[in-house]
């Protein structure tokens, strides 16, 4: 039985491509994250082909932000896609230069960025997202200094003035209220002065358009504003400029991940467009908007950010059951004790009205639930990961899969209760290879520093090194 992309029952097993995923638990331990490449691949290749398919006047880049999954061997397999790539700070960049990403394929955005970054930036042939005054000056210096053109772009905060909506993100707030709140972009005041420095500068070479929406909504009346509003404003920057205009229009992320499960997402599950519908609007919205504002489209290089919709539904989450509680006096209850965590999955403890994920008993997939029970994770918080869930009968050993950790759950782990964040395995056919090894104890303590005068005077003894912790 096929569960997505990747994802099918056999035998009472759930299997991810050609293994079994009860197999990888047993090689590798849990808790683990699983990728699989061929779905990834699949994602990638989906969205370019519904994006070239309708934008016919130039090139298409897929930009996925590292951000949503920034294990090197993951961006070494959209590389070899041909993807661009957006990131966030020196961490950032250093991690898709390694992961193979053609320098000027990268976007390097984010608000304060210092000298140090930009420095690194022109050095490579990226280009950076302009996002204040401060960093054009910046840019300027640099690249003087360096002998060099810095290659920019412009972050752009469009009004939507005429949008009445509310954001999925927050949803006691519109969407035309957190666009123009929120840090990230260059506020219009500043913007307009901005574009006649940086054509003038010999140092700079203005290229293009960025905006970035985020995940507030799928609507398609939602994006069809956000995208003409961009090129209004982005018409406004042009006269500003003396008839500048731009070989590149980076039109952001936020897209949904089509399975709708993204777990930072408050109003999720309405019916929502198709990537091709999506792209339809998109496209259709900044040539009806570039045709309307006598902007030339011929040869012009469109980008689109989708982290979540590329990653999410690639990835899941193993995680085993240690221990079985069951009350019986003062309420009937069930517990299964799994040895994951809330602080590994970026989620809430207390999950009553909702969970934020999917999941299958991994080993007993064909099994019909006959109990409920809830699952909680390891650690001293709350941690109702599932409350009441309905579940085959439960034993210390089964295994279950989280479902849908692709985009934005790894890189949120933490360490809360000193505990070693869980590794990662990318899954291709049959062939399983550990891409992130499970953190050590020894991992969690060595950025600790005891200064010579707490010491006692003996060498300590050293921390254990086991993988994971012993349970």
């Amino acid at each position: 039985m096929r569960v997505n992309h990747s994802l099918s029952i056999r035998d009472g097993h759930l299997f991810m491509e050609d293994c079994d995923t009860v197999k990888i638990a047993r090689e590798f331990g849990t808790p683990l994250f699983l990728v699989s490449e061929n779905h990834l691949r699949h994602n990638l290749r989906s969205y370019t082909r519904a994006f070239e398919n309708c934008w016919t006047e130039g090139p298409v880049r897929i930009m996925p932000s590292l951000k949503a999954n920034p294990v090197i061997a993951i961006r070494k397999v959209l590389s070899d896609e041909g993807a661009g790539c957006d990131v966030f700070g020196s961490g950032e960049l250093h991690a898709a230069l390694h992961g193979g990403v053609a320098p000027d394929a990268i976007s390097v955005n984010g608000s304060i960025k210092d000298r140090e970054i930009i420095t690194r930036a022109i050095e490579v042939g990226a280009r950076i997202v302009l996002d204040s005054p401060r960093e054009l000056d910046l840019c300027e210096e640099v690249a003087a200094r360096l002998d060099q053109v810095a290659r920019v772009i412009f972050r752009i905060k469009p009004c939507m003035e005429e949008l009445d909506v509310m954001s999925d993100y927050t949803p006691e707030y519109e969407i035309r209220f957190m666009t123009q709140v929120i840090k990230y972009g260059i506020p219009t005041s500043e913007l307009l002065p901005m574009g006649l420095k940086a054509k003038r500068s010999p140092h700079i070479e203005p290229a293009g358009i960025h905006a970035h929406m985020g995940r507030l909504s799928k609507k398609p009346e939602v994006w069809r504003s956000w995208v003409i509003n961009c090129v209004n404003l982005t018409k406004e920057l042009s006269d500003a400029m003396d008839g500048w205009v731009p070989g590149e229009m980076n039109l952001g992320g936020g897209f949904p991940s089509f399975p709708d499960k993204d777990t930072d997402v408050t109003i999720k599950g309405y019916p929502g467009p198709s990537l091709e519908e999506l792209a339809d609007v998109l496209t259709s919205s900044l040539r009806e908007g570039m045709r309307n504002n006598n902007l030339e489209t011929n040869g012009l290089l469109i980008e689109v950010e989708p982290g979540r919709g590329i990653h999410c539904d690639t990835g899941i989450h193993l995680t085993t059951v240690r221990n079985i509680k069951h009350e019986t006096r003062n309420l009937e209850h069930r517990w299964a004790e799994v040895d994951t965590s809330q602080v590994f999955l970026g989620v809430s403890g207390a999950n009553f009205n909702q969970a934020k994920f999917d999941f299958i008993v991994a080993n007993k997939a064909s099994d019909e639930a006959n109990t409920t029970s809830d699952i909680v994770g390891l650690t001293c918080n709350l941690e109702v990961l599932f409350y009441q869930a309905e579940v085959p009968t439960l034993e210390p050993g089964d295994l279950v899969a989280l479902l849908n950790t692709g985009s934005y759950i790894e890189p949120c782990t933490q360490n809360f209760n000193a505990l070693p964040r869980p590794g990662m395995v990318l899954v291709n056919g049959s062939q399983v290879e550990l891409i992130k090894r499970h953190e050590t104890i020894e991992d969690v303590f060595s950025r600790d520093i005891v200064p010579a005068r707490l010491a006692d005077g003996e060498n300590p003894q050293p921390i254990g090194k086991t993988a994971r912790p012993a349970y």
